[in-house]
């Protein structure tokens, strides 16, 4: 399995030293990430949302403030699973990489299903 549950397992490590650990969030239905998303962890982070949105409540909270980088494609993974989730429902991040607000703001201005959070 290439996402890691709870706070101390083991890493998920893709190849070429590029490392994301996804953890449940202690107070809230979400996840937190800690590493980079990019195209060495793009799986990972593509099972980690789609972890996420089988969840069944209004707000799924994404803490991103260990993220060190995100690419493109992350970002991509990001909005196609808000565009998909049901009416009422939204991804809600929180303090996430200064280039993914850009990447949202430039690409996908209009995703009402993700709002940033300081």
């Amino acid at each position: 399995m290439d996402v890691v549950p709870g706070v101390g397992g083991p890493l998920a490590v893709p190849p070429r030293g590029a490392v994301l650990q996804i953890n449940p969030l202690p107070d809230s239905t979400g996840l937190g990430a800690i590493g980079e998303i990019s195209m060495n962890t793009r799986s990972v982070w593509q099972q980690a949302l789609n972890q996420l949105v089988e969840r069944r409540t209004d707000v799924l909270h994404v803490d991103l403030s260990r993220v060190r980088f995100v690419d493109v494609a992350g970002v991509t993974d990001l909005a196609v699973t808000a565009q998909r989730l049901p009416e009422g429902q939204r991804i809600v991040l929180h303090r996430p990489p200064p280039q993914l607000r850009r990447i949202l703001k430039l690409f996908w201005p209009d995703v009402a299903a993700i709002e940033v959070a300081a």
